[in-house]
């Protein structure tokens, strides 16, 4: 089933909420494709994470800006947002009760009603009192869900624009999870590949400063590919690698570790968590050289 494409009928005329606009669809997007999937529940409790987290930033936003203009239905907004993060939260508590209790459609259902009655009907509604007010698009900032860093001082020195990372994986859903995440934030070059030859080739082109591989990619081993990394003798061999999984429990991170993997998280993931992780890897890579 083909997935939901944005077109200017979607926009609130706000470059910067459209932009977040755009993370809720690829979420939705990729949920609609995990459907079926081997890894259908770790793409669930990603997008789960994804959400909490969307939520939390996209309606502060939101919220600051409709305040800033004084639009008179901020509290009508701000009910319909409290009840979009109570659903979540009911969601994500079934979630981690029981993970098969929850599936992909489950969530679509929920997040396509948003979708039509909340962002292209209810939000339409603050559109020509935010478009060219000064005051409200300075208070929603100039950058969707996280800006150029990350909120502590030293996160802060982490560059995200020039960052370019290699994203290792077979699963067409969690690859885009990822991209999305990395979008969102600001990294600006993300290269995907779905095999280790393939990424064997990109690295001995060079020019990145970050690997993300699936610790299983189809009949091989991410382990494989982070061995090969650091015994190839190039630039390459120092690049900060950081290994996921959704069949590996934390309990085999000493075996990531040993293989030369610079850290392990365990699938789904958190944009938060995962962003920091990356931040943390930079720095310290940073330090060694």
């Amino acid at each position: 089933m083909s997935g939901i494409h944005w077109s200017e009928m979607m926009s609130v005329g706000v470059p910067i909420l459209d932009a977040d606009h755009r993370i809720l669809i690829g979420l939705i997007n990729h949920l609609q494709r995990s459907i079926g999937d081997a890894e259908e529940y770790a793409a669930v409790g990603s997008v789960l994470r994804a959400l909490e987290e969307y939520a939390s930033s996209h309606f502060d936003r939101e919220e600051r800006m409709m305040r800033a203009c004084r639009f008179p239905l901020l509290d009508q907004h701000r009910q319909t947002h409290v009840g979009f993060v109570e659903q979540v939260e009911r969601l994500q508590r079934r979630y981690e009760a029981d993970q098969t209790s929850v599936r992909a459609r489950d969530c679509l259902t929920f997040l396509n009603r948003w979708l039509i009655d909340h962002i292209c009907t209810s939000d339409m509604g603050y559109r020509t009192s935010l478009v060219g007010h000064r005051e409200a698009l300075d208070a929603g900032g100039v950058r969707p869900l996280g800006g150029d860093s990350l909120s502590s001082d030293e996160d802060s020195s982490v560059d995200w624009r020039r960052l370019r990372v290699l994203v290792v994986d077979d699963n067409l859903n969690f690859r885009e999870i990822l991209s999305t995440i990395l979008w969102a934030v600001g990294i600006g070059g993300v290269t995907i590949v779905a095999g280790i030859d393939e990424a064997r080739a990109a690295l001995n082109a060079g020019g990145f400063g970050l690997v993300i591989s699936d610790w299983h990619i189809g009949d091989e081993s991410g382990l494989d590919l982070v061995r090969w990394i650091r015994t190839s003798g190039g630039v390459s061999s120092a690049l900060p690698v950081l290994m996921l999984s959704a069949y590996e429990g934390p309990e085999r991170r000493d075996v990531a570790l040993a293989a030369g993997a610079d850290d392990f998280m365990r699938k789904p993931i958190a944009a938060g968590t995962l962003l920091e992780c990356i931040a943390q890897l930079i720095l310290q890579s940073r330090r060694r050289s």
